[in-house]
């Protein structure tokens, strides 16, 4: 629910992201917005999945309830079985990210966009799944928020195995910096179209963009 003081500053700026039109994508793939009484079973599930330290439920919490709609959880009979993990970021939060600032654990504010703030770029925090057919439903729903709400902005992402490298490349990503001076952080070079194509045709995204 948006709340009076989100309608006055999305009146003031002139944009309001459609938060609702986004769930509905994301719901056609089975993945539900996180809310903040799920954060400490989303962390458990983000930390069974990927692989390192990851930041702490309180954090990611945090940055949840200022964006409202970086993370969003798949449950199929009934158990967590993958997420997206995206995250919308202002100029400074962009130049934060690129000085190796930026992450869940120290985020500011205004490093990150709500609702009624346009985002300057997407960060590609993490998806994951418990089966292969969690994880196509992740890349799927990534592609899908990518493509139907930030296809103006570049996307970022990092990859912490051999797999996720390979994705890189199949998503047409090129190494853009090394902020920690070690782990290489990926930058999108335009929306993967051939590949994009192929996995979102049967999507909702797909319908609304036939019938447009």
């Amino acid at each position: 629910m948006v709340s009076e003081g989100q309608r006055l500053s999305a009146a003031k700026t002139g944009f309001e992201f459609p938060l609702e039109r986004l769930d509905q994508a994301f719901g056609s793939l089975d993945f539900k917005p996180v809310k903040l009484s799920e954060i400490d079973e989303f962390h458990a599930l983000a930390n069974d999945l990927i692989d390192g330290e990851i930041a702490s439920a309180q954090d990611i919490g945090r940055v949840q309830e200022w964006t409202r709609r970086s993370l969003h959880m798949r449950r199929w009979n009934g158990r967590p079985d993958g997420f997206v993990a995206s995250i919308p970021l202002s100029e400074s939060g962009v130049s934060a990210l690129l000085r190796g600032e930026f992450g869940f654990a120290n985020a500011r504010r205004e490093w990150v966009c709500g609702l009624e703030e346009r985002a300057a770029a997407l960060l590609s925090w993490g998806l994951a799944g418990r089966t292969p057919h969690a994880q196509a439903a992740a890349l799927r729903a990534l592609l899908v928020g990518w493509r139907g709400f930030y296809d103006d902005v570049r996307v970022y992402a990092r990859a912490r195995t051999t797999e996720g490298k390979a994705l890189m490349r199949r998503l047409n990503f090129e190494i853009c910096a090394y902020p920690d001076g070690e782990s290489p952080l990926y930058g999108s070079t335009g929306f993967p179209k051939k590949l994009g194509d192929m996995l979102l045709k049967r999507t909702v995204l797909g319908e609304w963009e036939a019938a447009s």
